[in-house]
């Protein structure tokens, strides 16, 4: 079986998601930093892939990464099924300390997880990174070990 991978992450070259995701080999997509528009981004991805990463910034994390397990629209809770889990070992295992996101936010990140939960029926896993200042060569080293080795 050939395990294809998709990476994803939001457009704007100050974004760490946009940042990391353009280091990466394979599939990529960029979404639009709006709620129609990421919608329409995620319309058009016509591949299907056996697992999707999923990047966004969060401003206040700094050298840590959070996985959301699960995202909320209209009061519907889709959650991740994958292992959870074993990425946060994957990437403790790297250095990078890994905590778990347990309340869906109403957020860009959020609607952008949900929808592709739905249409990739949960084989998505939602990653919260820093901003670019704590992004350094040996962080995105460790993601790239962690999750694409």
């Amino acid at each position: 079986v050939i395990v294809i991978n998709l990476s994803v992450a939001f457009k704007g070259i100050g974004n760490s998601s946009n940042k990391l995701v353009s280091t990466l080999n394979g599939d990529k997509v960029f979404l639009t930093n709006s709620y129609g528009g990421l919608q329409r981004d995620i319309a058009e991805i016509r591949q299907n892939y056996n697992v999707v990463y999923m990047f966004g910034l969060d401003k206040k994390l700094k050298g840590t990464i959070r996985i959301e397990r699960s995202a909320i629209r209209d009061n519907e809770i889709i959650s991740s099924e994958l292992d959870i889990d074993a990425f946060v070992r994957a990437l403790n295992d790297t250095g990078i300390i890994a905590k778990i996101g347990t309340h869906p936010r109403q957020s860009l990140c959020n609607d952008a997880y949900w929808h592709m939960l739905k249409k990739f029926n949960g084989r998505v896993v939602f990653f919260h990174i820093p901003s670019v200042k704590y992004l350094t060569e040996d962080y995105i080293a460790n993601i790239t070990t962690a999750l694409y080795a």
